[in-house]
């Protein structure tokens, strides 16, 4: 008796609220969308979510690297070191360091 009563006064609907405002599991983060959006090849996107190439102001490049007995990058350091010019220049497969890892 009581359930038909309030069967007719609250409308089916109200009871399935959680139906329409429910979190979804497989949901994607904001950086991936913003990595997802971006107007470059496929390819590029893997690499920049992986971490084995950066994303820099527009363009694709590869992460800076610390090499053994070289500076960092002169973008790496901090205001005060500025004025290190040991930053290595060549290509990567002329670099004779023996350990040679990514710049963090």
């Amino acid at each position: 008796m009581i359930l038909s009563l309030v069967n007719k006064i609250i409308p089916y609907y109200s009871f399935n609220l959680n139906r329409y405002f429910a979190t979804h599991n497989n949901s994607v983060s904001i950086l991936q969308q913003h990595y997802n959006r971006l107007k470059i090849r496929k390819k590029y996107i893997r690499a920049i979510k992986r971490g084995t190439l950066v994303w820099d102001r527009g363009q694709v490049k590869i992460p800076p690297i610390k090499a053994e007995g070289y500076d960092p990058p002169k973008y790496c350091l901090l205001p005060n070191e500025k004025h290190k010019k040991g930053q290595y220049k060549g290509r990567f497969e002329n670099l004779t360091s023996k350990k040679v890892s990514f710049y963090d």
